[in-house]
């Protein structure tokens, strides 16, 4: 009896994940085969459907969420940390669109700025987002429109979309002063100088600690170690080569598309 209901169970999840990826728009299993692997993001998934139904997402309606996308991404307020589109700007394409409600229109705009992020981000030839669209089952109007926008737009995006990425916090602010103790339980510990330590990242956090002189110079020591190395690799003639002879494969590729 148990195993009948777990086998009438599993076969009410089967349909209803095939309903899912009826529904989504965008065929099951293709997603480490397109730039976005290894997996489509749920927002361009949700995107599809809207974007497959003409009657709604019209030429008109689509070139002004695309513009809408590009201008953002071009002023940095794309996908990033904190950045966002204004309500605003979505509530006045919403009323543009009439066929669109605030939401759909908000699914279609999401869905739209990742896509050509991620394509840009990851510098997706213009051929491989064309054939990928396709096999997600973008309408052709739509994938053309997107594909002139990445030609005209792509070298000026490039920076902000890399710019723009989730990232741990960074250093903003490093302080430090030595401190001599000339009063302190340890015996060892008087009169010998150490190093208080005080960082603040970007995300306004700030963290204070103690390190002993020896472990600074040490620290001190491999940083400028570090740095050293930086520079030789930077100036040694393969890596300038590589760079250039990569830079000419990408230019190449895109003239000849």
């Amino acid at each position: 009896m148990a195993s009948a209901r777990w086998k009438k169970a599993t076969t009410a999840v089967k349909i209803q994940n095939a309903a899912v990826a009826a529904l989504s728009g965008v065929p099951h299993g293709i997603d480490g085969d397109t730039f976005f692997s290894p997996k489509i993001p749920i927002t361009v998934r949700a995107a599809i459907p809207l974007m497959q139904n003409e009657e709604k997402c019209t030429k008109a309606v689509f070139r002004e969420v695309l513009k809408l996308a590009v201008n953002a991404l071009l002023k940095g307020t794309g996908v990033g940390d904190s950045s966002v589109i204004k309500c605003e700007d979505i509530e006045q394409l919403a009323k543009q669109a009439k066929t669109f409600s605030y939401h759909e229109i908000s699914v279609v705009l999401t869905g739209v700025t990742l896509l050509v992020c991620t394509a840009v981000r990851n510098r997706t030839k213009v051929s491989v987002v064309t054939k990928d669209l396709k096999e997600m089952n973008m309408p052709e109007a739509q994938i053309d429109d997107i594909v002139k926008a990445l030609r005209n737009v792509r070298i000026d995006l490039q920076d902000n979309c890399i710019n723009n990425r989730v990232r741990a916090p960074s250093l903003t602010s490093f302080r430090w002063r030595v401190d001599v103790a000339i009063s302190t339980e340890t015996l060892q510990k008087v009169f010998k100088p150490t190093i208080l330590c005080e960082t603040t990242t970007s995300n306004g956090e700030t963290k204070t600690f103690e390190i002993p002189i020896e472990q600074f110079h040490h620290l001190r020591y491999n940083v400028a170690k570090v740095l050293r190395n930086m520079e030789e690799v930077e100036r040694h003639p393969i890596m300038r080569l590589a760079f250039q002879s990569d830079r000419e494969a990408f230019d190449k590729g895109e003239n000849n598309e």
